[in-house]
């Protein structure tokens, strides 16, 4: 027996709505879905940001975020993304290290809580 390619990940989140406008206006996802749920694409896997307050995800308002997005960007657009993020108020957790020194790496993190890393790929 084999898994195909991972195709959707939920991300439980207490206001998606403000999760919406992070990842589509301040990262610049596409949404592709109009339905009940926001839900982007991120190459072949469906990113669906889902309320808690269901049976698979129960409304709790101390729970911890817990995942980490990474997406590559090219080395001489990350230092762009970091003033975008400090423009936009966006915690910046760790920034991005001197032009050519491998790995660059930029976590920030979302409304909620979660870490969204982006870094310097090739």
């Amino acid at each position: 027996m084999t898994l195909g390619p991972l195709a959707r990940l939920e991300l439980a989140c207490r206001d998606p709505r403000r999760q919406e406008a992070f990842f589509g206006g301040i990262l610049g996802l596409p949404l592709s879905g109009t339905g009940a749920r926001p839900c982007f694409t991120l190459g072949g896997v469906e990113l669906v940001l889902r309320p808690r307050g269901d049976a698979l995800f129960p409304a709790n308002p101390h729970a911890d975020s817990g995942i980490l997005l990474a997406f590559p960007v090219s080395d001489d657009e990350l230092d762009r993304w970091h003033r975008r993020m400090l423009t936009a108020r966006v915690p910046v957790l760790d920034p991005p290290g001197p032009a050519g020194t491998p790995p660059r790496t930029l976590r920030i993190a979302d409304p909620e809580g979660n870490v969204v890393e982006l870094y310097a790929a090739g």
